[in-house]
């Protein structure tokens, strides 16, 4: 399951607080109890010391929670739980520490978090991270190489545009293009679009806004 917790307080409920994007090969409502004790314990973690911050400050006054997917294929959960965290990675209301998916793994390898042959379930990952922090209170986590990576606009296009059921670089361009003569409908059934929707994602700028 890919779940997102979202909180914060008056407008910006119920998609636009600070979130959070996970993994669970079990429920989120399981997840998110164990998320609550680890608040509660003093938890280092990001996710967790933001709710608490927010928490005492009388600023907490929602939380909501997505089901974002549901699948016995990993590999599609880990590849979109990535893609979403690359994407939000400058948004300072996200609130995951390292990259999301099969990238965050390399991470954990690659910086001496997690041995090369084991492979952790997905609900590992955060105590894998917790019990760093508690050992390096002063040093924190190495620095994850994708905020680097995605300030660069080139890479970042092809993260966006080069997977299965996203729009080409060439079919972004020419939704904005034929906006101007098209309706919606027209345009998706001319660029082979995967439903109407996405047209419209496009022309308000909520998506593929990196594509000029």
């Amino acid at each position: 399951m890919l779940y997102q917790h979202i909180f914060g307080a008056g407008g910006s409920y119920p998609n636009d607080g600070f979130f959070y994007v996970g993994v669970t090969t079990r429920s989120w409502q399981k997840r998110w109890s164990e998320h609550k004790r680890a608040i509660g314990a003093g938890s280092h973690l990001l996710f967790h010391k933001k709710y608490r911050e927010e928490m005492e400050k009388g600023r907490l006054t929602y939380v909501n929670h997505k089901v974002m997917a549901i699948t016995d294929d990993i590999e599609k959960l880990y590849a979109t739980e990535e893609f979403l965290v690359e994407g939000h990675w400058e948004d300072k209301r996200r609130l995951n520490m390292i990259p999301g998916g099969k990238s965050g793994l390399r991470y954990l390898r690659e910086n001496g978090l997690l041995q090369k042959s084991v492979v952790p379930m997905p609900d590992e990952r955060d105590r894998i991270i917790s019990i760093w922090l508690n050992e390096h209170p002063r040093k924190g986590l190495p620095a994850p190489w994708v905020a680097e990576k995605w300030r660069d606009n080139d890479w970042a296009i092809a993260q966006i545009c080069d997977r299965e059921g996203r729009l080409s670089v060439e079919q972004v361009r020419a939704i904005r293009q034929l906006a101007e003569k098209y309706s919606v409908e027209e345009i998706f059934a001319r660029i082979g679009a995967k439903n109407v929707a996405q047209v419209v994602r496009v022309l308000e700028g909520k998506t593929y806004s990196r594509v000029e």
